[in-house]
């Protein structure tokens, strides 16, 4: 029996007991029973992808990777071509990040810690996918993406690169390296004290110059949330060996993928009664490929409206897209692609240029981020014709929303079609990823921002009836989508972890600044230690000194008048620009 068969054979035995959701997920099956064939039959019984079939190097990543792309070309354009990261895996779930601890030192069984070095292994063999790439920039008309850039990134045509060159593997004590050769990516997965934290846990982390390493971001997360996602869910379903040592995960996981499925069937019409628009922001921390394309087929038919009309504005997976049309699918029943753009842009460019923060005593590098993704993104720099108005999103929550609107509310375009315009009038939407959704709103009320608020921290589909309760237009979705158990269970929890840039070096040498991310602050403009995002690697005396540099720049006391801020914002972007 194939993952197809096995599935359907899930979903049909939920229907006929009543479970909730299963009718609607059993009338899909045979509504649109091609369709899903095309799509399971990619795959194995255990999720894998089939033989002849390989996992691309795009396959967790989101859309905004391709049009943030452009900002970090002439970000390492202007500093020389050399700016390297390191991303860092944080896992969140107190019990998991101690299970693959002593895992990992000999205090457990290591099969855990085995499980995840393999899933970085297997990131060493994974190739760029250098057609989809093509695809992606002439469909969507990406600027920034030339034959050089294709070149840096996939390697060139018929010599393809990895996703990691790379790999050091340590069950035990070691401290963050680099790669022994320049322009390649190392993946390392080492034991070290955190001192957020005050114990030490396994460190996954992948370092490289910012345009390869960036693919990593989110693959490395998920590379690390598989393994543990496979170790729950064996014993769950109470999973054996085979004769060889391998597990035998085809036991459950067509079951599993049922139940996950149905839990995607009720969260769409959930969605669908609210009358939101929402994008399917799937890709990380999920239970695999073969979810992500029974997601992307069933909100594409039926995220839709009282009156039929669809709610769906898109897909943030690039390759579930292009998986689904070359696997026959039609293009009418495949999500397009959409996104918005993430933390990283920011972090990055504070690491860079975080003398400018000190010196405006808020985060005007936030705001540099934005505009160089206003002019070298999709909008162009204009936006005159209110249609492309959506093509310029805000995401103002690294270090709290209050800090970035104080910030960019007295400063204006500095150049192009809209320059002397207010910054806020030229961006479309307000993305709330943290916080609550009141808050964020009273904030964007109180610096009159006129666009759209678009939800993205949805864990129930009470957040989505509050969320249009309280005005806002758009959504974003991707645990609560079929990921996550929570959605429907209040008493289940999910394996929380984030992926986030911590080191920036630029010429070979590390930033003076660590890039930083709160979140949201307290009512009195806190910020939560819970959601800081720092490296934990530092000692407690560099620990302490970033804290209280990020809370002054989340306090956002201005230290100059507004001219000089906007002579900052408007030297920066210029000699960014210049530069490249």
């Amino acid at each position: 029996m194939g993952l197809l068969d096995g599935f359907r054979e899930a979903v049909l035995a939920k229907a006929a007991a009543g479970e909730p959701g299963a009718d609607k997920a059993a009338e899909f099956l045979t509504d649109r029973a091609e369709d899903v064939a095309k799509a399971l039959n990619l795959f194995g019984t255990s999720g894998e992808l089939a033989a002849g079939h390989a996992l691309p190097a795009s396959c967790y990543n989101d859309f905004y990777k391709w049009t943030m792309f452009p900002v970090m070309r002439v970000v390492e354009r202007s500093k020389g071509g050399d700016v390297r990261c390191t991303f860092s895996v944080n896992i969140r779930d107190a019990g998991y990040r101690k299970k693959l601890y002593e895992s990992a030192v000999g205090k457990a069984d290591p099969s855990l810690f085995e499980a995840l070095k393999e899933r970085m292994e297997s990131l060493t063999q994974r190739p760029f996918d250098r057609a989809l790439f093509e695809r992606c920039v002439s469909e969507y008309k990406l600027p920034g993406w030339d034959a050089d850039a294709l070149d840096a990134v996939c390697g060139p045509a018929g010599q393809p690169r990895t996703i990691g060159q790379e790999l050091q593997v340590v069950a035990g004590w070691s401290q963050p390296a680099v790669p022994s050769k320049p322009g390649d990516v190392l993946l390392q997965v080492f034991v070290a004290p955190d001192v957020r934290l005050g114990e030490e846990r396994v460190y996954i982390e992948a370092t490289g110059p910012w345009h390869r390493v960036t693919w990593l971001e989110t693959t490395l997360m998920q590379a690390a949330y598989e393994a543990l996602f496979r170790h729950r869910m064996r014993l769950e379903y109470s999973a054996e060996r085979g004769a060889d040592g391998k597990w035998d995960d085809g036991s459950w996981y067509p079951r599993w993928l049922a139940d996950a499925f149905c839990r995607c069937v009720r969260s769409v019409h959930a969605a669908g009664g609210t009358g939101l628009r929402g994008g399917l922001m799937t890709g990380r921390r999920t239970g695999g490929l073969a979810l992500m394309l029974l997601q992307s087929l069933y909100a594409q038919a039926h995220l839709r409206d009282a009156g039929g009309n669809s709610l769906l504005l898109g897909t943030s997976s690039v390759t579930s897209r292009y998986m689904l049309l070359d696997a026959g699918v039609l293009p009418e029943r495949v999500p397009k692609c959409m996104g918005t753009h993430a933390h990283e842009l920011q972090m990055v460019i504070s690491a860079i240029f975080g003398e400018l923060d000190d010196k405006a005593g808020m985060p005007i590098t936030q705001v540099i981020a934005h505009m160089l993704y206003f002019m070298c993104s999709l909008p162009q720099g204009d936006v005159r014709d209110a249609a492309r108005k959506a093509l310029m999103p805000m995401l103002p929550d690294t270090l709290g929303t209050r800090a970035f609107m104080k910030c960019a509310s007295v400063l204006k375009v500095p150049a192009g079609a809209h320059a002397g315009e207010p910054i806020l009038s030229v961006i479309g939407s307000a993305r709330q990823d943290s916080g609550g959704l009141e808050g964020f709103r009273t904030i964007m009320q109180e610096f009159a921002f006129g666009g759209a608020m678009m939800a993205s921290e949805i864990e129930t589909p009470d957040d989505l009836v509050e969320a249009q309760r309280l005005g806002y237009k758009l959504f974003g979705a991707g645990g609560y989508m079929g990921d996550s158990e929570k959605a429907w269970d209040q008493q289940k929890a999910s394996i929380s972890m984030a992926g986030k840039v911590l080191r920036v070096h630029v010429g070979g040498a590390a930033c003076k600044y660590f890039p930083v991310k709160t979140g949201e602050t307290s009512e009195t403009g806190k910020i939560k230690e819970g959601k800081f995002e720092a490296d934990g690697t530092l000692c407690a005396e560099g620990l302490a000194k970033v804290m209280e540099r990020t809370q002054m720049l989340a306090t956002a006391n201005a230290k100059v008048d507004a001219a000089t801020l906007q002579s900052m914002l408007d030297d920066a972007v210029a000699s960014i620009l210049g530069g490249s």
